[in-house]
């Protein structure tokens, strides 16, 4: 709290310095706010490969740190604009992020801070604010240069997170959004200045005031940013960008002079913006959303006409497509690897790709027994990633925390969240067979019958693999746990839900067993409902429970909307075989 009031304090300061002029701005349209200070593409590109450091320590390039402001301000990667021939005109992340340092009055003024849409109609009741979705900073401060918010943010800030409202939590990353702008404007980001031989491996921006180099080195510290910004209007006037390319060679060699030791190799730098500009796992939902829903309707086609010919064709071009996305994502995940300078399974999001991954694996090994398994691995592919995606998990690129840096990363953690695949992959099979037996519950198809029983024999098995890695992966946990932390159990959430999933699995997988009668029904229900027990496992711990597993916590959020409509549909789909149960025992499914 002390922080964010600091961080105002320091920005009035600067508000209150273009005031006057900003005041002169008002009038003038967003794109000719935008030409005073529109940066050339191609000089942004050059600026983009100068490397940073972030406050979490991270070196890289301005490119990303440019897509991860820009993404938590504006809620989206680029920002467009109408120019004065009402063409549409898009800027990008480092476009934006230059601009702003470098003409903050202008910034003050164009409407691009995300506000949420359930929000918006409260506070224009509580403050005087004109927005539609996006709006100004400088709508945030009256004329005497008070916070608008402030008391609103006091009020978020003085509950419990669990009792926060949606209106305060929303008013905090208002507030957030903000304290990023005026950070941007007052230089602190451009963490751009190393110095040799520093202990701490710090990286200083132009408004630190505790560094000190050499005489020479001082003197380029202190004038260098000004003398770029000097260049930057002479490029915006005449169109002459060379000696802001000039500048930027300057810092870049100061870098690598000072910073030696931790900078980044030019390959890693270009991959890195290659990897920004080229939203991999974004196209992989794509693929497999159409992909995947065309395969799920052509195996159920296929099913009621196993002798189709060109049908079995086009199921093996889906395939075949499939099998090249599933190669991309692998392409993006060693792609991650090598960028991150660790195993890309540290956080949410980056387990939720990994294990869409091991699931597609999972279900492409099985797709000569039944399109089913890859056609369900999409499914399982497209809600992963698309959670991913979401607004719940943050993508960025972070260091790891210090418990994690082990080759048990490496080890248990793979395996853990490997077996969520396989696990996942024999739910989502098992929903698939319930619905064939829905619809043989109200007409007989001989043509079913062996599918379902293909399909239970493959969840058996991917369940089983599933299952043994789980098991492994506890046991594995529990060795780095006393290397961690000095005990093998501890009955921590984490530890405790992967055991309930271990028993829950063990069960379902003795089913044939235990309950020989109906065996098909009453395994595909438990192997369905089984699932509930991993997304708890994944996901439930990190976000509702707290515990030595909290590393990859993020803000706890409500429950999914979509979990209400999901869950009773399951239960339905469970429920209709079984109040057919004549045409069920006709069927064959009564193995008593």
């Amino acid at each position: 709290m002390k922080k964010n009031i600091l961080f105002r304090v320091l920005s009035l300061l600067l508000l209150f310095a273009n005031q006057v002029q900003a005041q002169q701005l008002h009038h003038l349209e967003p794109y000719e706010l935008i030409s005073r200070q529109l940066i050339d593409i191609t000089h942004a590109k050059k600026f983009a490969t100068v490397q940073v450091q972030d406050f979490q320590g991270r070196i890289k390039p301005i490119s990303t740190l440019s897509l991860e402001l820009i993404r938590k301000i504006h809620g989206k990667s680029s920002f467009s604009y109408i120019d004065k021939e009402n063409k549409k005109q898009k800027l990008t992340p480092t476009q934006i992020f230059l601009g702003m340092q470098y003409k903050p009055d202008s910034w003050q003024l164009i409407e691009f801070i995300k506000i949420e849409k359930k929000t918006i109609n409260s506070l224009k009741e509580l403050i005087d604010i004109n927005t539609l979705g996006h709006t100004s900073a400088s709508q945030f401060f009256d004329f005497q240069g008070n916070y608008k918010l402030e008391s609103l943010v006091n009020k978020a800030y003085a509950k419990a997170p669990g009792k926060r409202s949606v209106f305060d939590k929303d008013v905090i990353k208002i507030d957030e959004r903000i304290n990023i702008i005026w950070g941007i404007f007052n230089g602190q980001f451009l963490k751009i200045f190393p110095k040799k031989d520093d202990a701490s491996l710090k990286w200083y921006a132009p408004i630190d005031k505790e560094v000190t180099f050499n005489e020479d080195d001082q003197l380029f510290y202190s004038k260098i940013i000004p003398t770029y910004f000097t260049n930057l209007t002479i490029g915006t006037k005449n169109g002459d960008w060379q000696k802001s390319d000039e500048t930027i060679e300057l810092i870049k060699s100061f870098q690598k002079n000072q910073g030696a030791t931790v900078i980044l190799s030019d390959t890693k730098v270009s991959l890195e913006i290659w990897f920004n500009n080229n939203p991999i796992f974004l196209w992989c939902l794509i693929g497999y959303t159409c992909l995947g829903i065309l395969l799920v309707l052509l195996s159920f086609l296929i099913t009621f006409k196993p002798n189709n010919n060109p049908l079995k064709k086009v199921i093996d071009g889906t395939l075949f497509l499939i099998f090249i996305l599933f190669i991309l994502q692998g392409f993006g995940i060693i792609l991650r690897w090598y960028i991150s300078g660790h195993a890309p399974w540290s956080n949410g999001y980056e387990a939720s790709i990994f294990i869409a991954w091991i699931g597609m694996f999972a279900g492409l090994i099985f797709h000569k027994k039944s399109s089913f398994a890859p056609a369900a691995s999409s499914i399982l592919a497209i809600c992963l990633i698309g959670i991913a995606h979401g607004s719940l998990m943050n993508p960025e690129i972070t260091n790891l925390v210090p418990v994690l840096k082990s080759y048990w990363l490496l080890i248990h953690v793979a395996i853990i969240t490997g077996s969520y695949g396989f696990l996942a992959l024999g739910s989502l099979l098992s929903l698939i067979s319930l619905l064939l037996m829905c619809i043989n519950s109200f007409s007989k198809y001989t043509e079913t019958e062996n599918t379902i029983k293909k399909l239970t024999n493959i969840n058996q098995i991917t369940s089983t693999i599933g299952l043994y890695m789980l098991t492994i992966g506890t046991f594995l946990g529990g060795i780095w746990a006393n290397e961690s932390w000095g005990r093998y159990w501890g009955w921590d959430p984490k530890e405790t839900w992967a055991l309930i999933s271990i028993i829950i699995y063990s069960f379902v997988l003795h089913i044939r067993i235990i309950i020989p009668k109906n065996y098909l029904y009453i395994y595909n229900v438990c192997s369905l409902f089984a699932l509930g027990s991993l997304i708890m496992t994944f996901f439930g711990v990190n976000y509702y429970l707290s515990g030595l597993h909290s590393y990859a916590k993020g803000d706890p959020f409500p429950i999914p909307y979509w979990i209400y409509i999901i869950i009773p549909i399951a239960c339905i789909i469970s429920i209709i075989p079984l109040v057919k149960k004549s045409t069920l025992k006709k069927a064959g499914y009564d193995f008593s």
